[in-house]
């Protein structure tokens, strides 16, 4: 009866270990996945990113269409480039930590939407990037001129790195005066 006491007691604790030692294993492989989620949640910035072209720095885009043309960087080698065209008002230009999990900057004065360029070849897909922007008008008080900031957000997928997404940002300042005077 003792011996069989002592069978049971020794088999739970030799089952226990076995137990723990599944979880630490568990653990080890689970903390670091879920740890990166956590990381991966924060907007990533990209170490490469395209150029504004036109306008050039401190052209007023009140009114009137303005020249607009963005260099796209393509080194994750996509099939299709998306980039976001937007103006924003501060002392400094927006950042990638100024974004939120989408590439989106909620400080936003105005936003032409998603655009896509096509690379390789392929056919078009979404809304290609106009070659002329127009600013409504802005309600910035009475104090224009005014000088913004037009920037570009790209989304680059699945780099080297292994990196699912991250967002390059490409600003330049330019003047917001409420007339045409492109």
């Amino acid at each position: 009866m003792i011996c069989s006491k002592v069978q049971r007691v020794t088999a739970w604790a030799h089952s226990t270990r076995e137990t723990s030692d599944i979880m630490r294993s568990l653990l080890a492989f689970a903390l670091p996945v879920l740890s990166f989620m956590l990381v991966a949640s924060t907007p990533i910035q990209s170490p490469i990113m395209g150029a504004i072209s036109t306008p050039a720095a401190l052209t007023d885009i009140s009114g009137e269409p303005f020249p607009f043309s963005y260099a796209a960087s393509n080194w994750c080698e996509q099939g299709y480039n998306n980039f976001t065209v937007f103006t924003s008002q501060g002392a400094a230009a927006p950042t990638v930590a100024d974004l939120d999990d989408d590439g989106i900057f909620s400080g936003a004065l105005t936003s032409w939407g998603i655009f896509t360029l096509a690379n390789f070849g392929l056919p078009p897909l979404g809304t290609p990037p106009p070659s002329t922007l127009t600013t409504p008008a802005l309600a910035l008080g009475d104090t224009t001129p005014v000088q913004l900031w037009l920037s570009v957000v790209q989304t680059f997928l699945n780099c080297p790195g292994n990196i699912v997404q991250e967002f390059g940002i490409v600003s330049i300042p330019v003047v917001y005066s409420g007339t045409a005077s492109v």
